[in-house]
């Protein structure tokens, strides 16, 4: 949608899993060409890009090395990006460039799409000493197209990155409403915005995020240690009535919090 809303419209070729799905996709996408056949989805394409689960991507590089030509550049929008962007080079050299856009909902599915989703959104690029320059430089001018801003970095630094500020706040958010509920499943009916703010990105597909956990489960066990102790830091200002450390928590929060904006 965001390809083909500019001056030179892109042409956007896709591919589903199920035939059935094609008029429902088609309505929502007007003048793509769609297919449930990868090798019609993908001829002739100028750029590929995998918008499926993790495992799905890793598992793609055999049968799209044996599509594409060799000069084809792949990216992807995974949230993990170590595993990926080893299958994938593997299987499809330099040309593949790993990529995450930090943009999105709770919600899923081509019915949740938007053409503005990734307006000024960070698109994390994880290219490699295999990294072709042609590619990264397609790849690049691909994500910017689509409204976002470029970060590069290593695939270990981003899934170290978005462990924290991705899949914790995650994470945090199921422990919430677990927490919230665990005494009475009915408390959340009667949440303000506060709690439906905060405990929004719960409602996430839970097969996806449990790919994504355990894909990422290194870096996001380091991050939930971290996240124990700050609880039990909070625990232990409140079970002291120390108002002066309690104050300064929640001043360093909101700083830190402001500061990110």
């Amino acid at each position: 949608m965001a390809l083909q809303r500019g001056p030179s419209p892109w042409r956007v070729s896709l591919w589903t899993r199920r035939e059935a799905s094609i008029p429902g996709v088609a309505s929502i996408l007007p003048g793509s060409r769609i297919s449930s056949d990868l090798k019609s989805a993908v001829e002739g394409a100028g750029v590929v890009v995998l918008c499926t689960s993790p495992q799905a991507i890793e598992s793609s590089g055999e049968v799209l090395a044996s599509l594409l030509p060799a000069s084809t550049p792949v990216t992807d929008a995974g949230s993990i990006k170590a595993g990926i962007v080893s299958a994938l080079e593997k299987r499809l050299g330099g040309r593949f460039i790993g990529a995450h856009p930090m943009a999105g909902s709770e919600q899923s599915g081509i019915a949740a799409a938007r053409a503005d989703l990734f307006d000024g959104a960070t698109c994390l690029l994880t290219p490699t000493a295999n990294s072709h320059p042609q590619a990264l430089e397609e790849v690049r001018a691909f994500w910017r197209e689509t409204g976002c801003r470029i970060t590069e970095m290593t695939p270990a630094a981003h899934d170290r990155a978005v462990a924290r500020i991705s899949h914790l706040p995650h994470a945090v958010a199921a422990a919430l409403v677990q927490a919230a509920s665990r005494r009475d499943p009915t408390v959340g009916a009667l949440a303000g915005s506060g709690y439906r703010d905060t405990t929004r990105i719960a409602l996430g597909p839970e097969e996806l995020w449990k790919e994504i956990f355990l894909a990422n489960r290194g870096e996001l066990l380091s991050a939930l240690s971290d996240m124990q102790g700050a609880m039990e830091q909070l625990k232990d200002f409140l079970s002291r009535s120390d108002a002066d450390a309690l104050e300064n928590y929640l001043r360093e929060a909101r700083t830190l919090r402001k500061e990110a904006e």
